[in-house]
């Protein structure tokens, strides 16, 4: 039978590549973390756009269609040149 021998400097080599890859692991998430949240405020920031681009969108066909005051949209269509 064998014995296995494993030297200090071995072990002090395995011992500084696992806290590596953690220290690596945790810097790795705290980045994932910070742009997930940049990510999310994006997309609600394009959907507020697009919702805004749809609802002029929307309003313009309608005064395109009849010019005259609607209560729907809440105002008539003039355009305001100021």
């Amino acid at each position: 039978m064998k014995k296995i021998v494993l030297h200090i400097d071995a072990l002090a080599v395995i011992v500084c590549i696992f806290i590596t890859s953690f220290g690596f692991n945790f810097y790795q998430r705290y980045q994932y973390s910070d742009l997930l949240k940049e990510h999310v405020g994006l997309q609600l920031q394009v959907l507020t756009l697009e919702f805004g681009m749809a609802t002029k969108d929307a309003k313009l066909e309608h005064c395109a269609a009849n010019p005259e005051p609607s209560q729907a949209y809440g105002d008539n269509c003039e355009i305001n040149t100021q």
